[in-house]
């Protein structure tokens, strides 16, 4: 009854373990160490998997924005409620002042957004502009999708508005353009239609430009001071103190009566044509009205003829009556008189 528990422990004594299904024995000391490396590996794998999760986690916290204030957040729901009722004005009110308090790339793209819908398009380029630049690189599918639309409203944008390149001497300070300063790219984006660019240099001297742009167009201005040039003036001749001033030469005669003749020739032609057009019109309504008359090819022919010959009559009419004008005006206006054409009319001034 012994043996057994003896042998046992000799076999303990001796490193072997007991072979209960009759294998060889394995050294104790063996499987001590196999146990060990099996812990050992298992603990690595959990220590990785847990390393793997935390650096998991950190893109997602770092992405979270910082906490807004009450205020900021009670202004962006009002500012949703105000675009669902399409009050535009109203929430890029709203938006303003948000990014007046907060300085966000969230702001500038709303900004930039509810500019271009109010058609604000030079506004609308410049906030979008900063919004594409400050937007980080897309991550996900709706990341890549709001990057693409970004890009293609600025892309829209641009096509409502032109660009100035400007170009000042070195020391010209500050330029401007409008009104509105420009930074040191040297690069505006401004309305189509007519601009004033100026710039003011050390000495005090003012350099000014003015410029046509139209939409999409991108124009260089240079601004370059521009000596003073020299033109020479005929001496005034002395008149004495109560000489009467010497006539005006009037118009030539040939000219008169060369713009007379021309008008009247055109009134008369456009006279007679317009007669002979209203008789043959009438003429062909009474035969397409007759009974038992049959529309045919030549009636649309005569009508066309008769509607061109009412054309040109109108046309001499409104000919003959400018150039009659024309020759009433160079009769009657005195020597020395010019006609400046305005953007909003005609500027007469006189000189005697």
């Amino acid at each position: 009854m012994d043996a057994a528990p003896a042998e046992a422990e000799a076999e303990l004594k001796g490193g072997t373990a007991p072979d209960w299904a009759g294998a060889a024995p394995v050294p104790l000391v063996g499987l001590r160490c196999a146990l060990l490396r099996s812990a050992l590996v298992i603990c690595w794998s959990h220590v990785a998997a847990v390393a793997m999760f935390l650096l998991a986690l950190e893109p997602a916290f770092a992405a979270q924005p910082p906490p807004r204030s009450p205020r900021v957040t009670a202004m962006i729901k009002e500012a949703e409620a105000a675009l669902d009722r399409l009050d535009i004005a109203r929430a890029r009110d709203l938006w303003a002042q948000i990014y007046d308090i907060e300085r966000s790339t969230v702001g500038i793209c709303q900004l930039g957004q509810l500019d271009r819908r109010l058609g604000r398009w030079v506004d609308a380029v410049v906030e979008l502009t900063r919004c594409v630049q400050e937007m980080r690189p897309p991550s996900t599918l709706r990341e890549r999708r709001l990057h693409d639309t970004r890009h293609a409203d600025l892309a829209a944008a641009r096509l409502e508005v032109a660009q100035l390149h400007v170009f000042a001497p070195a020391g010209a300070a500050p330029v401007i353009v409008d009104g509105r300063l420009v930074d040191e790219s040297g690069q505006i984006y401004v309305a189509p239609g007519q601009h004033e660019v100026t710039a003011m240099l050390p000495d005090g001297r003012k350099l000014r430009s003015t410029v046509h742009v139209t939409a999409r167009e991108s124009r260089v201005v240079l601004l370059s001071v521009e000596p003073a040039s020299v033109r020479s003036v005929a001496p005034l001749k002395a008149t004495p103190a109560g000489a009467p001033a010497p006539p005006a030469s009037p118009p030539a005669p040939w000219l008169l009566y060369t713009g007379s003749a021309a008008s009247g020739a055109l009134l008369v032609s456009g006279i007679v044509l317009h007669i002979v057009a209203s008789i043959e019109d009438t003429a062909l309504r009474d035969e397409m009205c007759k009974p038992n008359s049959v529309e045919n090819q030549k009636w649309t022919e005569d009508l066309h003829a008769i509607e061109a010959r009412q054309h040109i009559s109108t046309a001499a009419l409104v000919a003959g009556t400018a150039l009659g004008a024309a020759t009433l005006a160079v009769a009657v206006l005195p020597n020395g008189a010019q006609i400046r054409a305005r953007r909003a009319g005609a500027e007469v001034s006189f000189s005697w």
